[in-house]
């Protein structure tokens, strides 16, 4: 008997979603299981399914990476679709943990051989995929160790140093340290941190920061 692939779909066109349940009606093998217009809907629910296509730009606002965060540490596997693509957003989502892309401008038999591929544990690489992450042009991104990543991030979204020792359970010497060394790794690659907005635009040209921070308790990364 062959195995049924249970799917999730996170959409708020209403009619996306009921032709997609439409046409995985005809599919033997693959069962839409659930369906909602937000992570947060989503996530409300108990649901059989482990595979989750993720619309990129939903009605909430919702960031698109968070999205992909939330549901990646919630234990699900993500495909996004979208309409319009969005460069940054393709790629960012992709290092946040989705495992493929499909434009909703794909045929549905492309979009069913990724849910086959992903089921059987595989990253598929559309042709969309592909291009959009050959045109990736950001700039070097320094190599930082756990504890400057987190450092950087926390800084760089406003904290104090003081508070930023507090929250990592690190002395304020220890912060400025690590700070220090993230600017040097900067200037190293040719985009220097030179006043203290800019800890927070590195931060977003990078997509740093999307994992929660750990609170003085959590087991400290390596320096």
């Amino acid at each position: 008997m062959e195995t049924v692939i249970d799917i999730a779909a996170i959409d708020n066109d209403r009619m996306l979603l009921e032709g997609m349940a439409t046409w995985i009606s005809g599919m033997p093998d693959i069962r839409l299981a659930a369906t909602a217009s937000s992570v947060d809907d989503f996530l409300s629910q108990t649901v059989s399914a482990r595979i989750v296509l993720l619309d990129l730009n939903l009605e909430d606002f919702s960031d698109p990476v968070d999205n992909v965060v939330r549901l990646v540490n919630a234990g699900f596997t993500v495909i996004v679709i979208t309409v319009v693509p969005d460069l940054s957003y393709i790629l960012t989502t992709t290092e946040a943990g989705a495992v493929a892309y499909v434009a909703k401008t794909a045929n549905l038999t492309s979009l069913a051989d990724v849910i086959r591929a992903v089921a059987r544990g595989d990253s598929p690489m559309t042709t969309e995929h592909a291009f959009w992450l050959g045109r990736d042009d950001r700039p070097d991104r320094p190599e930082l160790t756990p504890r400057e990543h987190e450092v950087l991030v926390a800084y760089g979204r406003g904290m104090t140093v003081d508070a930023v020792g507090r929250q990592l359970g690190i002395a304020p010497g220890t912060v400025r340290t690590h700070l220090e060394r993230a600017k040097q790794k900067y200037a190293e690659v040719g985009r220097p941190i030179r006043h203290r907005g800019q800890y927070g635009e590195r931060i977003r040209e990078d997509a740093l920061g999307r994992e929660r921070l750990p609170g003085p308790n959590a087991t400290p990364p390596t320096n």
